[in-house]
């Protein structure tokens, strides 16, 4: 495919000499596309021209931002999701999720209370329009919505339907180390907010929360010592546990109502196909996003979008015992509710694109090496995190590919904005890293608004992508 005919580089810089040209140029661009979308209002004799908005990827950040368009929307748009697989088919479907703004220092990341309490909407928004589908739906009597449920994509569009999205039964992270309970301490003054404020706990109230928890020798005498003070663990009351593939199948039929509900001519479509040619879109499309995880890696060179890949395989789990808060660590258990506990990832970084395409999904515990031993090596970090999970039985080993973003001195942020190809622009959103579930929303809010105002200063500047 066409790479950009200008330097192919990052532009975290604000707005320089040459942004007015650039702006109307966009313009222009964006007129042109509006005559053309009345040019086929008039042929086909339809009322409304409604915006085509294609979104290539049915993860965190693409069915995000299909919800925010829709929602921001005051004149038709038609939202085409388009994925090889269907609603979370790629790294965003494979693990559940622990939502909070938390590093393992216990500091706040950048906007990660904004963020964490955005995602937290989205699923009360996801629960919602899932017990209205589970009530008959809206399917039967709108026909401005095509509709995303596909019986032939199987999990990843509706496995578990019916089940909760998410609870919100706590969090907790046993310090592993006397140094990270004293950071716990530390930092308390940062941990104030509202929403996911959280407490310093001891090791005795660590274990009364996740029963079977057991802490390190350095922990337990620094805590007795108490100087300087060590914290047993951090809990974080309101932190969210996620099943990722049942919450984005029900975030998806919130898209499909909210399609429903607006303007004529509005829908909302799933598409299950690859994408290999981002300009093969421009024709049918007024806009296109990209938000297609390890795929970018495929459409662009990483000099344009700079992520590294990383793979990493789960364990899906049946608990034999109570545990119904979520565990932090190098390794995490997320218990779904009685039947179901996710523990992951491992780490690692050989990953190849084609990994993502050929590998993703439920492996086979005796398909190769790699699960042979991922199995082995996640079974010996969930003892170490969380002892109990020795005895749990194994449901599924499961693999996906993600890609991380460079560090910035904020941290390891999302690169959010804009690609340009010839007389285009293509949005993207890229780089989610293991923050998918925290920066979901808030991505999908800030590319929603660029796209609409055709402007891509209305992404925050430390995460601004703007490729010429």
């Amino acid at each position: 495919m066409p790479t950009p005919t200008r330097a192919s580089r990052v532009a975290r810089a604000g707005v320089n000499d040459g942004e007015n040209q650039r702006r109307a140029t966009s313009r222009r661009s964006s007129v042109r596309r509006r005559r053309s979308r009345d040019a086929r209002t008039r042929a086909t004799g339809e009322k409304t021209a409604a915006r085509k908005i294609a979104i290539v990827g049915g993860g965190f950040a693409g069915t995000s931002v299909a919800y925010h368009a829709l929602e921001r929307a005051r004149e038709a748009v038609a939202v085409t999701v388009i994925d090889r697989v269907g609603i979370a088919g790629g790294a965003s479907g494979v693990a559940a999720g622990l939502v909070h703004p938390y590093t393992a220092r216990g500091r706040v990341v950048w906007r990660g209370v904004e963020g964490a309490a955005g995602a937290r909407r989205l699923m009360r928004v996801a629960a919602s329009a899932s017990e209205t589908a589970a009530d008959g739906g809206w399917r039967e009597r709108s026909d401005d919505c095509d509709g995303g449920w596909r019986e032939d994509v199987g999990r990843a569009t509706g496995e578990r339907r019916g089940e909760p999205v998410s609870r919100e039964p706590g969090i907790v992270r046993p310090a592993r180390t006397a140094k990270q309970g004293m950071d716990f301490v530390r930092y308390r003054s940062e941990r104030d907010a509202a929403d996911f404020a959280s407490a310093c706990v001891t090791t005795e109230e660590a274990k009364y929360l996740a029963p079977g928890l057991e802490f390190t020798d350095d922990v337990i005498d620094a805590e007795s010592r108490g100087e300087p003070p060590c914290a047993g663990g951090l809990f974080i009351p309101k932190g969210v546990v996620v099943d990722a593939p049942r919450y984005l199948a029900a975030l998806w039929d919130a898209c499909e109502l909210l399609a429903s509900r607006g303007p004529a001519g509005t829908r909302a479509s799933l598409r299950v196909r690859s994408i290999t040619d981002v300009t093969e879109l421009f024709d049918e499309f007024d806009e296109v996003v990209l938000c297609c995880g390890a795929g970018i890696a495929k459409l662009f060179d990483q000099s344009v979008i700079p992520v590294q890949l990383q793979g990493g395989h789960v364990l899906e789990l049946k608990p034999d015992d109570s545990l119904r808060v979520g565990v932090l660590g190098t390794t995490y258990v997320a218990p779904l509710g009685e039947t179901r506990a996710m523990v992951g990832p491992t780490k690692e970084y050989d990953a190849t694109v084609d990994d993502f395409f050929d590998r993703a999904g439920v492996i086979q515990r005796d398909a190769d090496a790699r699960a042979t031993r991922a199995e082995r090596e996640l079974r010996e970090l969930a003892s170490r995190a969380y002892p109990p999970t020795s005895s749990w039985e194994l449901l599924n080993l499961k693999y996906g590919v993600r890609a991380n973003p460079p560090r910035t001195p904020e941290g390891a942020l999302p690169l959010v904005g804009a690609v340009t190809l010839g007389d285009r622009r293509v949005w993207v959103a890229a780089g989610l890293g293991a923050r998918g579930l925290v920066y979901h929303a808030l991505i999908g809010d800030w590319l929603s608004r660029a796209i609409m105002e055709n402007d891509v200063s209305q992404i925050p500047i430390e995460c601004r992508l703007d490729v010429r």
